[in-house]
């Protein structure tokens, strides 16, 4: 393993100090990356659960190799991790920077150096993404195959987050031990080469609060030239509910529907233009709006198609999604 460059591992904390303390406990178990070439930050994002103090003392005994940060308030997935990147940049400079999410579990020793290994293996490569997996097996949406259609690439900005089955009825899927360049990695786990966030910025603030945030960061990437590599044969377990769907659509779950789909369009918009994604990606907008699979380890058809419940709510989320992207015009740069 001589050879091997600095690697930072970015977690972000929000009242969860159990789900975080078990993630980066199975880091340090199950990890044979150099420990001199490895630091874990983990950012608590204005918790009120106690997760500062908790995960200092738990952690404390792994104090050369973990730090923890305490900000004041929740920013969010993106401003929080954004705190993070340039945390890491100002102590640490790495060659590159691994966004992990706290309900995230390592499960080989090899996954780290593995992901390195592919990354180091070409220049070019800015984001290389394991196989994320629920702790019964099952495959995650982990990356999308390369596709250069605009209406699969339209089709990808939304099904990662709002249809983000995986299986082998998935066209937009890939092989599941399959290692190769792809069009997007999941930002649950994601290592990213430090010169191309030097070089080209970190996460979209105008994404703010969350979502579709990795499918962007991988546009940007082959937008630019840069490589966005999935490794198969490296797991990680991934502990995010299956869907988003529920019997009713609190506050809560209004508030992630709006954000995924908002981003998606907004995605679509900056790298593809407005007629495209009117001709291309209309009809996904309101299909993944309004109906879901019956089945979702099925193939999409007549008859594995359900409308969702709550459809006076989703048309006022249309509504308001229409409305702020016109207010946002600014957003529509290509």
């Amino acid at each position: 393993m001589e050879g091997l460059p600095p690697v930072t591992i970015l977690i972000l904390n929000w009242n969860g100090k159990d789900v975080t303390y078990n993630c980066v406990s199975s880091i340090i178990r199950n990890t044979d990356y150099p420990r001199d070439k490895l630091k874990i930050i983990v950012i608590d994002n204005g918790s009120t659960d106690g997760s500062y103090y908790y995960l200092k003392r738990k952690l404390y005994q792994f104090r050369d190799v973990i730090t923890v940060i305490r900000l004041k308030k929740n920013y969010y997935f993106i401003r929080g991790n954004n705190i993070g990147i340039s945390y890491v940049l100002e102590h640490f400079d790495p060659d590159y920077i691994l966004l992990l999410n706290n309900d995230t579990k390592v499960i080989q020793k090899d996954w780290l150096r593995k992901l390195v290994e592919l990354a180091e293996s070409d220049d070019k490569i800015a984001i290389v993404g394991p196989k994320l997996i629920f702790p019964n097996g099952i495959i995650q949406w982990s990356a999308r195959k390369k596709e250069k259609n605009p209406f699969f690439l339209i089709l990808q900005t939304i099904t990662a987050r709002l249809n983000p089955g995986f299986g082998e009825h998935e066209e937009q899927a890939i092989s599941a031990n399959f290692i190769g360049e792809v069009n997007t990695i999941s930002g649950a786990c994601m290592l990213i080469r430090t010169e191309f966030v030097k070089k080209y910025g970190k996460l979209d603030i105008s994404l703010y609060p969350m979502y579709q945030e990795d499918v962007e960061y991988s546009f940007r990437a082959w937008k630019h030239g840069y490589k966005v590599m999935y490794r198969g044969d490296v797991k990680v377990i991934h502990y995010e509910g299956y869907s988003m769907e529920s019997k009713k659509l609190d506050e809560l779950e209004y508030k992630k529907f709006y954000w995924a789909l908002r981003n998606s369009i907004l995605v679509s918009l900056r790298y593809f233009g407005f007629w495209k994604v009117i001709i291309f990606g209309l009809l996904i907008y309101l299909f993944v709006t309004f109906f879901d699979k019956k089945d979702k380890t099925k193939k999409l058809g007549i008859t594995n198609i359900a409308l969702k419940k709550n459809v006076k709510a989703r048309i006022k989320i249309l509504k308001e999604i229409i409305t702020e992207i016109k207010r946002r015009n600014d957003l529509w740069r290509g």
